[in-house]
C-alpha cells in the first residue's frame, strides 16, 4: 500500500481530481469506479502483456533479418511508452489513494483552496454594495489605484468566483457579498 502523503509530492502540481477524471464534488463510489478503470487501463503488468502480444504479432519469423533492428526501436518505443503509462499508473494510484480516506481527502480539499487563494494576492476586501453595477453589461466595477478597474460579471458572482484581477495591473481584490 502507498503512502499518499509521502508520494504526494510526486504529484504536486496535478490535481487529484483530474488525474481521476471525476468532479471536485464526486462521491467516493464514483471516485472509485474511475479509479478501477483507468487503473486496468494504465497497469503497468496489463500494458506489459498487451506489448509482448503486439511485439510477438508485429515481428512475425520469416521476417526475423528486417525486425531485429525494428524491434530495437520498437522496444526502445515501447519502454518510453512504459515509463510514462507506469508514471500515470503511480499518478492514478496516489490520487486514489489520498481520495479514498475521508481525513486525507480533507486535507488535499483544503490545500487546493489554499493554492487557488493564493494564486492571486488579495490586496484588499470589497463590500460587493460598494461597487458601481453597469446594467446594461450586467457586471460590477470597482476603480484600482493604478487607475483601471477591477470587474467581475453577474455570472461570475453565481458561479462562486469572489477574487478579481484588475484588468491594468497585478492586484486583486476579494468581492464579499451574499448569493439571495
Amino acid at each position: 500500500m502507498t503512502n499518499s502523503s509521502s508520494n504526494s509530492n510526486k504529484c504536486e502540481n496535478k490535481n487529484y481530481y483530474e488525474i481521476l477524471k471525476v468532479s471536485i464534488d464526486a462521491d467516493i463510489e464514483e471516485i472509485k469506479k474511475s479509479y478501477r478503470k483507468l487503473a486496468l487501463l494504465y497497469h503497468p503488468d496489463k500494458l506489459n502483456k498487451e506489448n509482448s502480444i503486439e511485439e510477438n504479432i508485429d515481428s512475425p519469423s520469416s521476417c526475423l533479418e528486417n525486425n531485429n533492428n525494428n524491434n530495437n526501436n520498437n522496444s526502445n518505443n515501447n519502454n518510453s511508452n512504459n515509463n510514462n503509462n507506469t508514471k500515470d499508473f503511480n499518478d492514478i494510484q496516489i490520487a486514489w489513494e489520498t481520495l479514498k480516506d475521508d481525513l486525507l481527502r480533507k486535507q488535499y480539499d483544503s490545500l487546493l483552496l489554499e493554492k487557488k487563494r493564493q494564486k492571486y494576492s488579495v490586496s484588499d476586501e470589497i463590500d460587493l454594495d460598494d461597487m458601481e453595477y453597469i446594467e446594461e453589461n450586467s457586471e460590477y466595477i470597482y476603480p484600482c489605484r493604478c487607475g483601471d478597474h477591477y470587474i467581475i460579471t453577474e455570472d461570475q458572482l453565481s458561479e462562486g468566483s469572489d477574487v478579481v484581477c484588475c484588468s491594468g495591473c497585478s492586484l486583486s481584490i476579494k468581492v464579499i457579498y451574499q448569493m439571495e
